[in-house]
């Protein structure tokens, strides 16, 4: 069934379409946020007002903080607090997923060649974890190229040692597959496509937007704020200081995903097909 599984995403267009978006888009953000505005801050692309300067948002590439926020294969401004297109492709992609089977009338056969739903639903989340793997590996390759080459151009040195950069980038790549996973159980719940979509996004965009009123109201971020989908991928990256511990990141996020899939088996052996 795994075989059946990943057949169905690498053969599906809104599967690839999605990767494509993803993986676009953070080439884009990466060559932005990594390249182009540390260079208009520095002034190596011109001179620029004074002032001007310090109001441009950008990574200071001489520092390890800098280099390893430029790590992230979601994105130098994924994370808490920001919601890149690099994470709205990877969820969406396991909604896709999650929602193909009933969109096209092919979890009938699925269900007469494998009358257990829940070896169907393992099937899928295993795919699903595999492609987001492999999406994670693209992305942290996207990410550490970038991060690399500009430092190339630049002729800074790398601040950050080598088995702390794959050590970022491998925990990257399994954030990644988590939210993968967890954007499947969300499509089987929803079943829709549009309402998976709206759902899912629903849900990224309402973690901002509590974080932000929790941080207005409280003046930090709260520990049960920082226990939502964005946080705990940005905590077990570990690109940044903020958050959680990334043995507390890394346990809230598996049990995250494991809570979604839970949820998605529930329903899928309750209901009719």
């Amino acid at each position: 069934m795994l075989r059946a599984e990943l057949l169905k995403l690498t053969t599906t267009s809104a599967s690839k379409i999605a990767l494509g978006v993803g993986a676009g888009g953070l080439i884009l953000t990466q060559i932005t946020s990594v390249t182009m505005l540390p260079a208009l801050a520095s002034g190596r692309f011109g001179s620029i007002p004074d002032g001007l300067a310090d109001e441009i948002p950008s990574l200071d590439l001489a520092t390890a903080g800098g280099q390893l926020a430029a790590l992230s294969p979601l994105g130098a401004s994924g994370g808490s607090g920001s919601l890149g297109i690099a994470v709205i492709a990877i969820v969406l992609m396991g909604v896709l997923a999650g929602t193909g089977d009933y969109r096209f009338g092919g979890i009938v056969t699925t269900a007469l060649a494998q009358p257990n739903r829940i070896r169907i639903l393992t099937a899928k989340a295993a795919a699903a974890g595999v492609a987001g793997l492999v999406t994670g590996a693209v992305f942290a390759v996207v990410s550490a190229a970038t991060l690399l080459g500009t430092l190339a151009i630049t002729g800074m040195p790398v601040a950050v040692e080598p088995s702390i950069i794959v050590a970022v980038l491998a925990r990257g790549v399994l954030a990644i597959a988590c939210l993968t996973i967890v954007g499947l159980a969300v499509g089987i719940l929803a079943r829709s496509q549009l309402a998976g979509v709206l759902v899912m996004l629903g849900i990224l965009i309402l973690e901002l937007v509590v974080q932000s009123i929790a941080q207005l109201i409280v003046g930090s971020l709260p520990v049960w704020a920082q226990l939502m989908p964005l946080a705990l991928t940005d905590a077990l990256i570990g690109t940044s200081e903020a958050g959680l511990s990334l043995p507390a990141a890394l346990t809230g996020l598996l049990s995250l995903t494991a809570i979604a899939l839970t949820l998605a088996a529930v329903a899928l052996r309750r209901r009719d097909i």
